[in-house]
């Protein structure tokens, strides 16, 4: 196990460490995570209905407990057991990582992030590794330069790092999405379309009424008049062809870090894009990492890269094996400044962190093979 050693690599960066229960509640972690890791967690009930969770993470748990602490800023090391469904792999397995909260300067955290997680796979016997970077914000920002509306910017973000998902909204988005309203009520339909939001709540307020629904059922005609105009926005716009060339162009940058800049001032300047702040983050970020000059660690920006995992909100990477062609990533991370906010701290607080799959990693030390290797001649010298 390799819990001696994370225990001295904890200590040497300064961290916490939390004691964070096997059983958590779901809400907290469904609500921050997405849908994603709802697909992937074991849940449970207790007798009063509560919904709980075996541990599927440690980011949501670690953060949860920060604000219980009420600490302005800490750093948290953690290493134990957690429980997602997962294709042709265990369903348990050890996870290890470096949560950051709090720090205000988020270049020195992203880098200090990075940093830690390559050291720490070199702790556990990592040998080349292959890191892809991605930026949900620049991503963020193209939406925005594009006029696309609040509510498409907020899916296509909520899709980023997941090309299936991407790739079917922007179809939708490119073709007619007007087809899910003209099942509704003309009435209703009406007064949608002419932005008649009082109009509407009332319609459904009366609708409930002869219906015999109670707002009290948890559905109220507010929260249903705030969906119906959410969907409606949704569908009303429409991505051009040349809006589509634009996006597929961003996510097919697949560039060096060190040429990442140069490729989306290059795209910027083409389409007349405007990136805004999330450049000049990225440009000092990429300095900053250039100052760590890691070795054997191969860095990659990919444009379409993101992490599944909702509340990533800029800087994120993965770290693979640089051997293995098409291996399963060894740690994964990022910046996350709207977590804390959505689990109750009150407002917006810088993070940034990684996990480490440590079942991925296998240690061979050269001593072990030193030592086959004599017991193999030996063995054979006797036959002799």
């Amino acid at each position: 196990m390799p819990d001696r050693k994370l225990e001295a690599f904890f200590r040497h960066a300064r961290c916490t460490t939390p004691d964070i229960g096997l059983l958590q509640p779901a809400d907290p972690i469904l609500n921050a995570a997405g849908e994603d890791l709802r697909r992937r967690i074991f849940m449970t009930a207790d007798e009063g209905g509560q919904a709980w969770c075996l541990r599927p993470e440690f980011t949501i748990p670690v953060c949860l407990r920060h604000i219980e602490g009420g600490k302005a800023k800490q750093r948290y090391g953690y290493v134990g057991k957690v429980f997602r469904h997962r294709t042709d792999e265990p369903h348990e397995f050890v996870q290890a990582g470096i949560e950051d909260i709090g720090a205000k300067n988020l270049i020195a955290a992203d880098t200090r992030s990075l940093s830690d997680c390559v050291t720490m796979l070199r702790e556990l016997g990592a040998g080349k590794l292959a890191v892809t970077t991605g930026d949900q914000a620049i991503f963020e920002a193209v939406l925005e330069s594009l006029g696309l509306p609040d509510s498409w910017q907020t899916r296509l973000g909520r899709a980023f790092g997941d090309p299936v998902k991407l790739k079917a909204d922007l179809d939708r988005l490119s073709g007619d999405n007007g087809s899910d309203f003209e099942s509704l009520d003309p009435e209703l339909r009406k007064r949608l379309e002419a932005g008649d939001r009082e109009g509407v709540k009332q319609w459904i307020a009366d609708k409930m009424e002869a219906d015999g629904i109670s707002p009290a059922s948890g559905r109220t005609p507010q929260g249903i008049a705030t969906r119906l105009f959410a969907k409606a926005e949704l569908a009303s716009a429409h991505l051009t062809s040349a809006q589509r060339r634009v996006l597929e162009e961003f996510l097919a940058l697949d560039v060096p870090l060190a040429e990442a800049e140069m490729q989306l001032w290059g795209l910027a300047h083409k389409y007349r894009i405007v990136l805004g702040a999330p450049i000049e983050t990225f440009h000092k970020r990429v300095a900053s990492i250039g100052k760590l000059e890691l070795r054997n660690v191969q860095l990659r920006y990919r444009a379409a890269f993101g992490r599944r995992l909702d509340y990533y909100t800029g800087f994120v990477f993965e770290v693979a094996d640089a051997a293995i062609e098409d291996a399963k990533p060894l740690a994964g991370g990022g910046r996350y400044d709207g977590l804390l906010d959505v689990l109750g701290a009150g407002d917006a607080t810088p993070a940034v962190g990684f996990s480490v799959w440590v079942d991925r990693l296998t240690t061979k030390p050269r001593k072990n093979k030193s030592k086959a290797k004599k017991k193999a001649a030996a063995r054979g010298a006797k036959r002799k």
